[in-house]
């Protein structure tokens, strides 16, 4: 397994790779997705990067369980087949975009969430001139309104620094399971859904260390508290 460090550390690594001739789609990841060099409109080439990534960093399995695909819907509709599909997106989420087709269209890598509710991308086959067909890896700011939705592959688990309603699944369930280990005799239901006892189990725990019960989400300092198991 791969963590979205990685992955985007490869991503990262492209960004400036260009089609040769322009408008050609002979590029690298195309000759890499059909074990030749192609050329022509028919093989448009932003999916088949992002396949791309996840093969060199030997991560195949985590984009699309192993299978190869270049096209964006199928990657869409497999992870919501799997329950990975989400409408906010952290780093590492492949982020899926229509731009007016009425269906997935183009996808990037999420490199970060933005203050502003944008995106930061590494996209391929892209261009300030064509969102979707642009020719080149670049990084790029997306808005909600191009955006489907988010498809979360299953990276090997990164450390927890900050947990909140809004967190993905994991992050969540990984987070009741170690209160409901470190606060014995309590226990709610591990299903990464921040419901009401979710919050009241986090301040039976912060009471159990003797800290304030005012916030409102598990931040550094619970987070490092429950890395370390800590009791009280």
């Amino acid at each position: 397994m791969a963590k979205a460090s990685t992955i985007l550390k490869k991503a990262k690594s492209y960004i400036g790779t260009k089609e040769k001739p322009a408008n050609s789609n002979n590029v690298k990841f195309n000759t890499d997705y059909y074990g030749h060099s192609v050329k022509g409109s028919s093989y448009p080439w932003c999916c088949a990067f992002v396949w791309d990534i996840f093969r060199m960093c030997n991560a195949s399995d985590l984009f699309f369980g192993g299978k190869k695909t270049a096209y964006c819907p199928d990657v869409e509709n497999y992870y919501k087949k799997h329950d990975r599909w989400h409408s906010t997106g952290q780093a590492g989420d492949l982020c899926l975009m229509d731009f007016g087709k009425g269906r997935a269209s183009h996808i990037g890598i999420v490199e970060k969430a933005n203050k502003d509710g944008t995106y930061t991308t590494i996209e391929g086959n892209t261009s300030k001139s064509s969102d979707d067909n642009g020719g080149a890896v670049m990084r790029r700011t997306r808005s909600k309104s191009v955006i489907r939705g988010f498809a979360r592959p299953a990276y090997d688990q990164e450390k927890y620094t900050t947990v909140k309603k809004t967190s993905d699944k994991g992050a969540i369930k990984w987070m009741q399971k170690k209160l409901n280990e470190l606060t014995p005799g309590t226990n709610i239901e591990v299903d990464g859904i921040w419901g009401k006892m979710t919050t009241v189990q986090l301040k039976r725990y912060w009471k159990r260390l003797g800290w304030s019960t005012a916030g409102s989400y598990c931040g550094k300092k619970t987070c490092k508290a429950l890395y370390a198991n800590r009791k009280k």
